[in-house]
């Protein structure tokens, strides 16, 4: 046994020193068989002379290659015969297959050593590899712009073998404006993590168009890249926040309870279906989705008790009662089977809110969508004025007149009192602050006049105070008059100056308008969405004419008042006089930054990166094959300590005085000795880490702690810890 163990010990030695020699060969790009061939004439692949030969023609690399000699002398005795001679074709096979090589195309992401390009990490839950594969599928979506080149940019500074930092990862992920969330992250860190403290994009990108063929194989995906409403399975939105549904029923009657609801009870067939279809419009719900995972055979069929789960898990069943939902159940109930509901005609009917099926057979069909009579149709917890009592109605009618007195005699503004208290602008206010607001302003009205007023505009929601001012003060509240009217100017004496003729906006005024804007972004780096869209709450992809002129004004792009004139009247929203579409603005000023291509041969569009991602690492930090492995055996290590543990991260920032995040090599051993890390790394893996994680600062190389940091604790969450050592 003792022998057995020599033996495989030494073999380790000539294995560790031929790695040693391959990876100054791939690098360097050395022709050590030319050597070889010189002293052998015939092409025997032996070196007659002796031992000494080969020692010597390696031993003009060993500095290079970093040999001791007693590698070179284990790698010799091991190459050599009984007869003294050295078989170097056997070991040219072993360190450099330059057949195989030569001929084989170089592709710069390939890798430059004998490592797998594709490898990946096992992920052994179930759960976990479906959660990936919706994330992979999510990423797919936004294949149309190009991940690669930012990747290939980084390659070519600092020629890391197919793989890219954790940080650089990251930041291409953001620029590129792609929804992750943490956990998310570090699901994919989990799959495609190599060495410890990299990424192995290549299997990453190579997994993207694995996916894109098959979506577009399948004919999956619409022209915009999103999935079909007929996808064979459920795809859930990765951007909704990881919480439990709101567990309560009738919340709405809960939470806005007040006098003004008005339930109706004895609700037919069709008065129900109405509901449920305003529901699914305005919720965007797709049914197939919620009853297709029942049917597993296809037939179109499902249970009663499947039925209403499908409709609870798309929030229907809370606004459903049991009378409600057996009158559908009977609607809907198979023939042939009374126990199933034939669930694809309730979904035929409920999608009749968004088109209508088989419109490809009626080409001339105009389509409306959401219909008449849902837009038309009233709040649930209204009550139908048409079908109110006259009494009521003349009573309501007779305290709008009075309103409407007291407003004109007294000059009243009744909007700023209402909007106090819609804090979630949605356009109404509880019942009880509504009467008190009457009563601040000197309205005083009984409570039969309070009543009949909230009975009419009285809903779920509270007291539609918008409205209510249409009717009382019919005043153009919500659109702001930018141009304030001035009666002074029939005072002012006529001068002879004609005015000046308003300025065609044709393409060239518009192109330089652009232009001019495009270039102060670019120039300052300053991204304009972020400054408009924090106006837009309700992200309606419109905002107020006067808050895109303080946006632009905050984002620091100087324009002239007559410019930014212009700019309103292209970006005008045709819906809204008042409001910008700023998402156009923005998707115009995005061309700096993507060029879109079409291919002569094929009609596809591809888009071009104009502007790169920086590469923020050090130029000086390559790790060859051996410097990785070590590099990577002492973070597993030392990812057993966290900062969560350790503590690490405030004897850092003890000192580091600048604040810049980085610290010197005598500073790193000091904090590792105060935490008394230092004796789980040899001084070698110590150098290996610092130069893993050095960025240039001057003229010296100083440590990132923070990326140290956040490594260590991306190991410690994905258990990537050596736990014996």
């Amino acid at each position: 046994m003792e022998d057995d163990q020599r033996v495989d010990m030494k073999l380790n030695e000539i294995w560790k020193a031929c790695r040693k020699i391959q990876d100054t060969i791939f690098r360097y790009g050395y022709d050590i068989k030319k050597d070889f061939c010189e002293h052998d004439p015939q092409g025997k692949g032996l070196i007659s002379v002796s031992e000494s030969l080969f020692s010597s023609i390696l031993g003009k690399y060993k500095n290079v290659i970093g040999l001791s000699d007693f590698e070179l002398r284990e790698v010799t005795d091991y190459f050599r015969l009984r007869d003294g001679r050295v078989i170097y074709r056997d070991f040219c096979k072993v360190v450099c297959d330059e057949g195989g090589i030569k001929n084989e195309p170089k592709d710069i992401a390939s890798g430059l050593e004998w490592n797998d390009p594709l490898h990946v990490n096992v992920i052994t839950r179930p759960e976990d590899r479906r959660q990936l594969c919706l994330i992979l599928i999510k990423i797919a979506q936004f294949a149309h712009l190009p991940l690669m080149p930012y990747f290939q940019d980084y390659e070519l500074i600092s020629q890391n073998v197919g793989t890219v930092t954790v940080s650089h990862f990251s930041r291409v992920l953001r620029f590129m404006k792609i929804p992750l969330s943490d956990k998310d992250f570090l699901l994919l860190l989990k799959r495609y993590m190599k060495d410890s403290y990299m990424v192995n994009y290549v299997a990453f990108m190579k997994h993207l168009e694995n996916i894109l063929d098959y979506l577009k194989t399948n004919k999956l995906t619409d022209n915009s890249m999103q999935i079909i409403q007929n996808f064979p399975g459920k795809l859930i939105d990765l951007d909704l926040p990881e919480l439990p549904p709101v567990d309560g029923t009738n919340i709405a009657q809960r939470v806005f309870k007040d006098f003004c609801n008005h339930p109706r009870e004895n609700k037919d067939v069709c008065e129900i279906i109405f509901c449920l279809q305003k529901h699914v419009h305005k919720n965007r719900i797709r049914v197939r989705e919620f009853l297709e995972g029942f049917d597993l055979l296809h037939t179109g069929t499902v249970t009663r008790n499947q039925f209403e789960r499908a409709l609870s898990n798309m929030g229907l069943g809370k606004h459903l009662t049991q009378r409600e939902m057996g009158l559908l159940c009977a609607r809907y109930i198979d023939p042939i089977d009374t126990n199933r509901i034939k669930w694809r005609i309730f979904e035929d009917e409920i999608d009749r809110v968004f088109t209508v099926k088989y419109l490809e057979k009626t080409p001339l069909l105009e389509v409306q969508s959401p219909p008449k009579y849902i837009e038309k149709m009233a709040r649930e917890g209204s009550l139908n004025w048409q079908e109110a009592s006259e009494s009521i109605r003349n009573l309501c009618e007779e305290s709008l007149r009075k309103i409407q007195i007291r407003i004109r005699n007294r000059r009243l503004h009744l909007h700023p009192f209402f909007r106090t208290y819609d804090k979630l602008n949605s356009g109404h206010v509880p019942c009880k602050i509504t009467n008190q607001i009457f009563v601040s302003n000197g309205i005083l009205l009984s409570n039969d006049e309070l009543n009949s007023l909230t009975d009419r505009y009285g809903n779920e929601l509270g007291f539609n105070y918008k409205h209510f001012l249409e009717d009382a003060d019919p005043a153009e509240y919500a659109i702001p008059k930018l141009k304030a009217t001035s009666t002074l100017h029939t005072e002012c004496p006529q001068t002879n100056e004609t005015p000046e003729v308003e300025k065609q906006l044709d393409e060239e005024y518009i192109i330089k308008l652009l232009t001019k804007a495009k270039r102060q972004a670019v120039t300052k780096s300053i991204p304009v969405i972020d400054f408009l869209q924090d106006y837009d709450r309700h992200r309606e992809g419109e905002i107020l004419e006067i808050d895109f002129r303080r946006a632009l004004d905050n984002a620091n792009i100087k324009m002239s008042p007559d410019e930014v004139n212009n700019l309103c009247k292209i970006f005008r929203s045709p819906k809204r006089g008042c409001c910008i579409l700023y998402r156009d603005f923005c998707r115009a000023l995005d061309e700096i930054f993507i060029k879109l291509e079409i291919s002569s041969g094929d009609n596809e569009i591809t888009a071009i990166p104009l502007i790169h991602l920086a590469n923020l690492d050090c130029t000086e930090c390559f790790l060859n094959f051996e410097e990785r492995t070590i590099c990577s055996q002492a973070l597993m290590k030392l990812a057993r300590q966290p900062d969560e543990i350790s503590n690490l991260s405030s004897v850092f920032k003890d000192f580091d005085h600048e604040n810049c995040g980085s610290i010197a090599k005598n500073q790193l051993i000091r904090a590792l000795t105060v935490r008394e890390m230092h004796h789980m790394l040899s001084s070698r893996e110590l150098d290996t880490v610092f130069k893993c994680f050095g960025v240039q600062r001057g003229i010296h190389l100083e440590f990132n702690y923070r990326e140290f940091l956040n490594i260590l604790k991306i190991l410690h969450e994905t258990c990537q810890v050596k736990r014996n050592y």
